[in-house]
């Protein structure tokens, strides 16, 4: 198919529809004709200040229509944008631009603590001011198939992220891709849910803003939060959403329980992680197959997904739910351990063909050669595959099943993390001698990290994380940390990963210190050890601290109110996030209706 440079579309939308909603953000709505003058003001600005074709432009911003707008106004100078998480780990900034020595950025509103003292030179972007219409903005850069346009970043082996660098045409080949497929329109409203520093993005942004639809942001904190998630969607008329298995898995939980009937929902495309056929069942016996249900796979580097599955009912007897066939301009290879094609059935490896991959790792060139290779099957060194280092079969009737990965690196929470980065980092803890990382399945099959450390010095669970969250997001933040007083190795002095031992439920001293001292506690105690890869739980230790992640707060809070009859608010919990604390706010809501009522008593219903 011929090539058209996203941002080109999304102004040929602005010229036909000016007044037409682009982006509703809980902060405010802006058309299509106030989205291309604000972007217009940051492309004029940037050139003002000297950005260039092939600059690469940090983009910093909450507000996502302030983030669309920059990268719009990003594209339009020829640039490559940078988006990164204004609410992630501090050190990313640093790190960011140490990789890119960029000298560019885009600044939101409302967001001054992290470029005060940026080596930028920075062009504010902020959608509550009025512009004016503006004349479309001059510029001699011609957009072209190849031209570097993005740069996100991913866990890297050694701790530092890696970036991977996009062309505009593999945007281009994937969003009227999906859009075709699903008969996208004007009229579709689509979620946004993930953060900008995912390549996610690129779907939730550009899918709809091509077609004259619209990108529709949740409120803060509604994805940690299924009811409220399933509320908004419902009532703001949601078209397609986007999300990882882990939110699709709290959704259901929420919808089975629900009443909202999700009337103008079509679709569901679910992508990162392994799509439980559990889920899959429950939500068509919820909703039956009026909403498509999207499995969607493929990495980063070959640009967002490159195979699909529309599911169906007769897929929950299955295994797993496939991740189906190659969309068009993509071909799947399944090769053994020698690169030869595997039968249908056998176990390989999957090499993707595409022309529409990204363009490698960015100042990692001994990376890109290792795992943008030849392809096997002719040799042709033009003839480039990626090397996923995922494993997969061929299913009877074509389609791919996913097994899981060839290497050190895992999917949490849908990121996806290198285990020997998160060593890297740890053992630049000045009491950590080694460290060794690895995925294990816990509680209610959801995967946590554990790390194994030979310590020179006292170093408790707590000081280990702090230095972790410094830099590292928190999917790549150990849920267990385990002493030992030496890993176990190999003859040739490389730690034997498949030697350690699996992790025992934590029996910390620091843990007995605060035991549960009324039936409430005990109660809440009962429901964390079924949750959290621990032991047993000490009233004053913090949810996340004893391997919490954020996806499951609001599961947690659900058993609550079903235990409990008493509905805590995330923001209240988070504040608080111990069993002491719960357990007080549970007990005080117990008399309060007691006296209500006329009667007395505390603990569980």
């Amino acid at each position: 198919m011929a090539f058209h440079a996203v941002h080109t579309l999304v102004r040929h939308v602005a010229e036909r529809h000016p007044q037409r909603i682009a982006v509703e953000d809980p902060r405010g709505a802006l058309t299509y004709a106030a989205l291309e003058a604000l972007s217009d003001q940051v492309a004029t600005e940037l050139s003002a200040v000297g950005a260039t074709a092939g600059d690469f432009v940090l983009v910093l911003a909450e507000d996502r229509r302030e983030v669309i707008a920059a990268v719009l106004g990003v594209l339009n100078i020829g640039g490559v944008f940078v988006p990164l998480d204004v609410t992630g780990p501090r050190d990313q900034v640093a790190d960011v631009l140490a990789d890119t020595a960029a000298r560019y950025a885009v600044v939101g509103s409302g967001r001054p603590d992290h470029t005060a003292k940026l080596p930028v030179t920075t062009v504010a972007v902020d959608a509550t001011k009025r512009m004016a219409p503006t004349r479309p903005v001059s510029s001699s850069h011609r957009p072209a198939p190849d031209d570097p346009c993005y740069l996100f970043y991913t866990s890297g082996s050694t701790g530092r992220p890696k970036g991977i660098l996009g062309r505009l045409s593999g945007i281009d080949h994937y969003v009227r891709w999906e859009t075709d497929l699903l008969g996208v329109t004007d009229e579709w409203r689509v979620s946004q849910l993930t953060t900008p520093a995912f390549d996610a993005m690129l779907r939730d942004f550009f899918v709809p803003l091509t077609v004259g639809g619209t990108v529709c942001v949740p409120p803060t904190g509604a994805v940690l939060d299924p009811p409220k998630l399933l509320t908004w969607l419902d009532e703001q008329q949601i078209t397609l959403m986007h999300c990882v298995p882990s939110v699709f898995h709290t959704l259901v939980d929420a919808a089975s329980r629900s009443d909202a009937e999700l009337a103008a929902l079509r679709v569901v495309a679910t992508a990162g992680e392994r799509l439980p056929t559990g889920d899959v069942e429950r939500w068509f016996e919820r909703y039956g197959q009026r909403i498509g249900l999207l499995n969607l796979y493929g990495p980063s580097e070959t640009t967002m997904t490159k195979t699909y599955h529309q599911v169906t009912a007769s897929d929950v007897d299955l295994p797993s739910i496939p991740i189906g066939t190659p969309m068009p301009g993509a071909e799947v290879l399944v090769l053994d351990e020698r690169r030869r094609p595997c039968p249908p059935g056998d176990l390989g490896e999957i090499y993707i063909r595409t022309p529409y991959r990204s363009l490698g790792y960015h100042n990692r060139a001994e990376a890109t050669r290792a795992a943008f290779v030849p392809n096997p099957l002719t040799g042709d060194a033009d003839d480039v595959v990626y090397r996923t280092g995922d494993l997969a079969r061929q299913l009877p009737g074509g389609a791919l099943e996913y097994i899981g990965r060839s290497d050190h690196q895992v999917k949490i929470a849908g990121v996806r993390v290198e285990l020997s980065g998160v060593e890297s980092v740890l053992e630049t803890h000045p009491a950590v001698e080694k460290a060794a990382v690895a995925a294990f399945d816990g509680p209610e099959d959801v995967p946590y990290l554990c790390a194994f450390v030979e310590l020179s010095s006292r170093a408790d669970d707590g000081e280990l994380r702090g230095h972790l969250r410094a830099t590292l997001p928190e999917a790549m933040v150990p849920a267990v940390f385990v002493r030992l007083e030496e890993l176990p190795r190999t003859i040739s002095g490389k730690i034997d990963r498949r030697a350690l031992p699996e992790p025992v439920p934590a029996d910390d001293s620091e843990l007995d210190a605060f035991p549960p001292r009324t039936p409430t506690e005990e109660a809440l105690a009962r429901l964390w050890t079924r949750m959290l890869p621990v032991g047993h739980v000490g009233v004053r230790h913090e949810f996340f601290d004893l391997g919490g992640r954020s996806l499951q707060v609001m599961r947690m809070l659900t058993q609550v109110r079903q235990e409990f009859g008493v509905e805590v608010p995330l923001a209240d919990f988070l504040a608080a996030p111990t069993v002491e604390c719960l357990a007080r706010r549970l007990d005080e809501e117990t008399r309060v209706r007691a006296t209500l009522s006329g009667e007395s008593g505390d603990g569980p219903r």
